[in-house]
């Protein structure tokens, strides 16, 4: 599971600056100055969002009771909001 997300998390970053490079030929060709530190930007917080997930995945396969938990309180919040719009009409 861990390797799947870091390879899609890898994927985002490749096409990223790929993403980037062609962009910035296209700006080239209309003689614009291409904005690299809005990428770099971009990316950081890609990286950023990959080092949480997989700290999180990793934290939560060693307490599988806390998504249990989770999921128990997401269901009764939502039976209760639908008990709310069901008196409402």
């Amino acid at each position: 599971m861990i390797a799947l997300i870091n390879f899609i998390f890898f994927v985002i970053v490749v096409a990223t600056i790929v993403g980037a490079i062609w962009l910035s030929r296209k700006y080239k060709e209309r003689y614009a100055e291409f904005p690299w530190w809005k990428i770099v930007i971009a990316i950081i917080i890609e990286i950023a969002a990959w080092i949480i997930t997989v700290g999180f995945t990793k934290w939560v396969f060693k307490h599988p009771w806390i998504a249990v938990i989770a999921i128990i309180i997401l269901l009764i919040i939502f039976f209760k909001r639908k008990k709310k719009e069901e008196q409402i009409l």
